[in-house]
């Protein structure tokens, strides 16, 4: 089977926080850039971990 490459959109918010490693990062679908995102990462651990599975 064909893996077909996913389009995303990304959408990130720069405000005040306490933890310095936590940053939000909201991926939406481009086919569906309105609804909820298709994936939320808090920490760099957790985009790299995105990133990852993307290439698998």
């Amino acid at each position: 089977m064909k893996k077909t490459a996913q389009d995303y959109i990304y959408n990130s918010v720069v405000s005040d926080s306490n933890d310095v490693n936590e940053f939000i990062i909201e991926f939406l679908s481009r086919e569906t850039s309105e609804g909820s995102p298709v994936k939320v990462t808090r920490n760099f651990e957790e985009l790299i971990e995105f990133f990852e599975e993307m290439e698998d």
